[in-house]
């Protein structure tokens, strides 16, 4: 294990994330998190394993690193970090599920690189990593789970090219769960996850990034704006408006102007969403410094007042509002 070690500074350390977070990697692995900073795998080529319970005596040694001043390499300079304080419970209360990337658009801020129409067609018959029903099964047969707390967050590709994804939500809610978040791109319509929404147990979220079809072309490179909004007037018409988020990522040179900012409030405002999340595009951050220009503030001030005005919810993710207060990020 590679880890910082401070002599000079006696503090002892913890991670929430370490303690009580899952995530299971695209990169083929078992991890506490899916952060700024990535945290060590707990289980590497998870593809290869038939069992994932060796991640306990790993999660042990990092917590005790933490708890003993020494920092892992990954976890250097992350924000999840805190001093240190007792903890006795460390059953699992999230799980990231993050094992597939297909998905049915092409954003062109995907992390998962320069995505393309060719793409979109391959993901359509591209096997997932693994299975994670298994490993997601052995950890409820060992009790390593906070099942009234445990909050699931699909964070790969689109659910809907998941192709066991109603095997998996099924599971969640047999076995107990606390709230499934879906981020979704609202291209198909999924009764299971109108399901979620009625039963009150999950939490849809679409980054619309658009106020209009062709912005919404740019950005995704599929012509499914008017789609997505209808299908967000039919989740919002069986369930209600109080578990559906919609973001606006600002993208430099793409929608990052008020008039687009304009158009989007408006149509939200039209459909009757009750919460909006306003964020930038990480690639501008991660590539280097990047000065954050006057008119991205423009937009989170017209964001603050549209909101006050018609009883919107408005948020704006900790890494977010860190970013916008120093005016760049460098690494």
């Amino acid at each position: 294990m590679k880890f910082f070690d401070f002599k000079k500074n006696k503090k002892s350390y913890m991670c929430p994330l370490m303690n009580n977070h899952l995530h299971f990697s695209c990169r083929d692995a078992l991890e506490p998190c899916c952060s700024a900073n990535i945290g060590p795998a707990f289980v590497s080529k998870l593809s290869e394993k038939n069992s994932i319970t060796g991640f306990i005596e790993a999660k042990k040694q990092y917590i005790k690193m933490l708890k003993d001043g020494k920092i892992p390499a990954e976890c250097n300079g992350c924000v999840h970090l805190t001093e240190y304080k007792e903890v006795s419970d460390f059953r699992i209360n999230k799980i990231t599920l993050n094992h597939y990337t297909q998905c049915n658009c092409a954003c062109i801020y995907c992390t998962q690189g320069n995505r393309t129409h060719e793409k979109i067609k391959e993901d359509e018959n591209k096997p997932v990593l693994f299975d994670v029903l298994k490993f997601i099964n052995e950890l409820y047969d060992n009790n390593l789970i906070d099942k009234e707390k445990l909050y699931i967050d699909f964070q790969g590709g689109n659910i809907s090219c998941l192709k066991n994804h109603e095997e998996i939500i099924k599971t969640f809610l047999n076995r107990g769960v606390g709230t499934i978040y879906i981020p979704t791109n609202n291209i198909v319509y999924l009764p299971v996850i109108e399901k979620l929404l009625v039963m009150k147990k999950g939490e849809l979220c679409t980054a619309l990034d658009s106020g209009c079809r062709e912005t919404y072309l740019k950005i995704k490179q599929v012509d499914k704006f008017d789609k997505s909004i209808e299908n967000l007037k039919r989740y919002i018409s069986a369930a209600g408006n109080d578990s559906i988020i919609i973001k606006y990522i600002i993208v430099h040179g793409y929608n990052d102007n008020l008039e687009e900012f304009k158009k989007f409030m408006n149509k939200m405002l039209d459909i009757n969403i009750k919460i909006i999340v306003v964020d930038i595009d990480y690639r501008d951050i991660i590539d280097g410094d990047f000065t954050i220009p006057k008119h991205y503030y423009d937009i989170i001030r017209y964001a603050e007042e549209f909101c006050k005005e018609y009883h919107i919810d408005l948020g704006i993710p900790p890494y977010t509002k860190q970013v916008l207060k120093q005016g760049y990020s460098k690494r």
